[in-house]
């Protein structure tokens, strides 16, 4: 899995998510892959020369842009992205993921497998990776208009306890701006439930997913 070897590593990520960077707004450009398989592939490639706007469609539209909550963004920016394409956003987040990986990148990406699931009524597919011959990594994926990454399933046990004051804030300043994300929020709870099924995930990473998700769905 991805938390575990990443570690603290994540935090570039996170750190990255609330940047606007070069990219420009807009509709999220571009469809995912025709495959799950291929759309990791594509998705590392691009990753190692460095084509984060490419990369970008990659990513399940408004996830970023809802992900960006965890370091931060403001309401205005989050909504901006939900309304607007999050795809500057989504560039941004494969930028900080690259950094945090670089050296594993270096090594090659090998996808050897995958297999279709259904959480919570949605349909994900886990492919499986080894990076340099090393351990097995999975990285969920789902049909968005073709193939690409669901970021809540794959990176949820590292979003999870920097969501949830977030999300908590956004209940406890009610407005329309704050109902809106929260909305949208409510739609990633099968990710996140997919993302507790995440194999060896430490007891305390799985509470905090739990935790969220109890919170989210307090939306009405």
């Amino acid at each position: 899995m991805w938390f575990r070897p990443l570690g603290a590593l994540v935090l570039a990520v996170l750190t990255l998510l609330g940047c606007s960077g070069t990219e420009e707004p807009g509709a999220q450009s571009g469809t995912g892959a025709e495959t799950a398989e291929q759309a990791v592939a594509e998705l590392f490639a691009l990753l190692a020369i460095g084509e984060f706007a490419s990369a970008a469609s990659l990513a399940v539209p408004e996830q970023s842009a809802l992900a960006s909550l965890a370091e931060g963004a403001s309401v205005a920016d989050v909504v901006s992205g939900l309304r607007d394409g999050d795809e500057g956003i989504a560039a941004n987040f494969w930028s900080g993921f690259a950094q945090s990986i670089d050296g594993f990148l270096d090594q090659g990406v090998e996808v050897v497998g995958s297999e279709p699931v259904t959480t919570e009524g949605a349909d994900f597919t886990i492919v499986e990776i080894v990076i340099g011959g090393g351990d097995l990594h999975h990285v969920a994926t789902r049909d968005v208009d073709g193939h690409r990454v669901d970021l809540f399933a794959t990176f949820g046990p590292a979003l999870a306890s920097r969501l949830y004051p977030q999300i908590e804030l956004l209940f406890s300043t009610p407005s329309a701006d704050a109902s809106f994300i929260l909305s949208h929020m409510r739609e990633q709870v099968p990710s996140l439930y997919r993302a507790v099924e995440t194999p060896d995930l430490a007891p305390n990473v799985v509470q905090d997913l739990l935790q969220l998700i109890e919170l989210i769905t307090r939306i009405n």
